[in-house]
Formats: structure tokens, C-alpha cells, sequence
């Protein structure tokens, strides 16, 4: 989900056997043209898709991302990633995302997806403008980084989103803490927070 330029798929195509399947899309439309030039001419099992769903921080359109279905079968995949995709969506997006990841998941399968969250202990410190990444604005369960901009990054209240996950009948398996508010572990060097979690 959010498969940009192809960056993990490229990586994907050295791994996954011809049987396997792997299925990308984006809501930028260049990233895609260069995946299908790119990518799919060589190895076909590799699809990706475009979808212009609407995000001020990339284009306004009439489709919107809590309504959106994905286009894939209920329980068709083992595995699904997104980087750098819920830091960019509203929390209806996310629950409505959430709700078809588990949908597509097959059971057991697992998601691996990129946040910046926050707690108590450190909401004080990144509400401040004093830092690369700050998020002074406050919208009760998250912050944003840029006020007119709402998409362009977005932090989300820990507690929240595992309530959003638990609504998705989807269970959290792992929790790594990125580079990006300084509580990571010093062995990992991810920027933003991870989250594995499973279809129950």
C-alpha cells in the first residue's frame, strides 16, 4: 500500500518466486508509469495500480480514502507493508484502511505499517516548535505538523490507534520506535515508529 517507486518491490523481485504475486498501488501516478516500465516488463507477477484518492498533500479528487475499497479479494495475501503512509491520512483514512487490510489479510496474515506516535511522556516535547518534528496542532487523539497542510505529516496518540486496530479485529504483534522523537532502540535505525499486526 502507498508502493511508490517500487522500492520494496525491487528488493521483492530478487525474493519471491514466479507462483508468488505481488500487488502495489499508489495514489501518484508516476510512481506506477515507472513500476510498469520498469518492474512488470520483467516480471509480471509484480501488478501495480493507481488510485487517485484525494490527499491535499498530493492531488483533490472526488474519490475519498475512508470510502475506499480495496481491489483485491477478501483473504488473498500473507503479507502487506506500508512506509510512510499513515503519517499522511486522517484518522477515518486509517480506520477505513485498517478495516480492509484485515479484510484482504488471509487469517494469520500479517501487516507491517510506519507511524510517528506519541504518548503521554513525550506529547509535550513534540507539540513544541523547536524541532525538525514538531506537531503543535492539536486534534484531540493526533497532531499535526502543518495546519493548512493536515496530510503533509501527522502524528497519532499510541493508545488511539491501537483502539483503531482492536475495531479492525486485528491483533498488534510487535512495536519498534523509530529514530524520530529519540526513543529508539539504539540497535534499530528505522526513522518512524513500526507496528506488526495480525488478522485474528
Amino acid at each position: 500500500i502507498g508502493c511508490g517507486i517500487g522500492r520494496a518491490a525491487v528488493a521483492l523481485t530478487q525474493y519471491l518466486s514466479k507462483q508468488a504475486k505481488y500487488e502495489g498501488f499508489d495514489v501518484v501516478e508516476k510512481g506506477i508509469i515507472w513500476c510498469k516500465k520498469h518492474i512488470t516488463k520483467d516480471f509480471p507477477n509484480f501488478n501495480f495500480q493507481y488510485i487517485p484518492l484525494n490527499n491535499d498533500l498530493y492531488h483533490f479528487t472526488d474519490q475519498k480514502a475512508e470510502e475506499f475499497v480495496f481491489p483485491y479479494q477478501s483473504n488473498s495475501f500473507d503479507t502487506i507493508f506500508l512506509f510512510s503512509v499513515f503519517t499522511h491520512m486522517q484518522p477515518l483514512e486509517v480506520q477505513n484502511y485498517f478495516n480492509e487490510i484485515q479484510r484482504v489479510l488471509k487469517p494469520n496474515g500479517k501487516c507491517l505499517a510506519t507511524f510517528f506516535l506519541y504518548d503521554n511522556q513525550i506529547e509535550d516535547k513534540i507539540s513544541n516548535n523547536n524541532g525538525t518534528y514538531s506537531f503543535a496542532y492539536d486534534r484531540g487523539n493526533y497532531k499535526l505538523m502543518n495546519e493548512k497542510v493536515p496530510s503533509a505529516n501527522i502524528a497519532f496518540n499510541e493508545t488511539y490507534i491501537n483502539e483503531m486496530i482492536e475495531v479492525s479485529h486485528l491483533k498488534l504483534k510487535e512495536k519498534i520506535y523509530g529514530t524520530w522523537a529519540n526513543r529508539a532502540n539504539n540497535d534499530l535505525f528505522d526513522f518512524q515508529d513500526i507496528l506488526v499486526f495480525e488478522k485474528e
